[in-house]
């Protein structure tokens, strides 16, 4: 008798869209989709994704029933001990719920979290830029900042869950800025918010985005072209810090601002002075799809890993 098709459901859930896709047993996507994360967060959210799986069902033809395993990214630390979510200063109350054991409800025991970002760098790992790597990083800069970590070939979590919060790194922290204290040093500088702010404290006028930001600098406006010089080089510090601790053979820069050439390539300039060894950066090959296709990723391995029983 012919074997059915199992599926695997996966989900990058993020501060404002949350993008999901079935795939089958050899990773081929068959039908994805992306929607406007629910505002009201915690359990809403948890409802949205199960939601997303059985519109992505219909999509297939199938009952969600025949989806085997389910990987969902979160913007924020996974507790291993617990399976619970925290440190998600971008999704009300998510790390009040328990957004593992609602899903395991819903769909079996073989439902797994992980942070978004950790996904990201497993999704370069297997189909972008760092392909072949053991040791790299995946650095998202965007409104706030990010870090997965592949050491010796493996995802890096931490004791808690909470490596590569590298938000938390002190590193420019200004004790005098009039941004509320809990948040991060390293994101008061890098943040898109943080460089809007930059751009006004510097005199300039024009720009309410940081987008706007770059447009002004393709127009020759110097106060934009000074914010993104000190914007990189507080990145290329914190690369360069990285870089003496762990030895990477890559970093990939992400994120709507990580992956911007004018940002990127004055983080390149900038890195030769702050240390002498190589250091290789490279922008992501597969953009802001990284954490869904390293959801996909991951959901397919654990498949392939425990066959359904015959």
């Amino acid at each position: 008798m012919k074997r059915e098709t199992t599926y695997c459901f996966a989900a990058d859930l993020g501060g404002t869209k949350l993008a999901a896709a079935m795939a089958d047993a050899r990773g081929q996507i068959v039908a994805e989709l992306s929607e406007p994360t629910d505002p009201r967060g915690g359990a809403h959210v948890a409802e949205q994704i199960a939601a997303c799986a059985d519109k992505l069902a219909r999509a297939v033809g199938i009952e969600v029933t025949r989806t085997r395993h389910v990987m969902v990214g979160v913007p924020g630390a996974v507790d291993p001990r617990t399976g619970r979510v925290y440190l998600t200063p971008n999704i009300s109350e998510l790390q009040d719920f328990d957004v593992l054991k609602f899903l395991r409800g819903r769909f079996g025991p073989d439902v797994a979290i992980e942070n978004d970002v950790n996904l990201a760098m497993l999704g370069e790992q297997t189909l972008g830029c760092a392909h072949g790597c053991h040791n790299a990083a995946f650095l998202a800069l965007g409104t706030g900042v990010g870090l997965g970590l592949l050491i010796d070939d493996k995802l890096f979590r931490g004791a808690r869950g909470a490596a590569g919060e590298i938000a938390y790194m002190p590193i420019a922290h200004d004790p005098t800025s009039r941004i509320p204290s809990t948040t991060s040093a390293f994101e008061l500088e890098v943040g898109s918010p943080a460089i809007v702010d930059r751009y006004r404290r510097q005199g300039g006028t024009a720009a309410v985005t940081v987008r706007d930001i770059f447009r002004l600098l393709e127009e020759g406006d110097e106060v934009a072209a000074s914010v993104l010089d000190t914007t990189a080089h507080w990145v290329a510090l914190a690369v360069a810090t990285l870089q003496s601790l762990l030895d990477l053979e890559l970093i990939v820069f992400g994120g709507s601002i990580g992956v911007r050439p004018e940002l990127y390539e004055r983080v390149r300039r900038a890195l030769p002075a702050l240390f002498s060894g190589p250091i290789n950066i490279a922008p992501s090959q597969l953009g802001d799809r990284a954490g869904l296709i390293g959801a996909v990723c991951a959901a397919t391995r654990a498949l392939r890993q425990n066959p359904e029983p015959v």
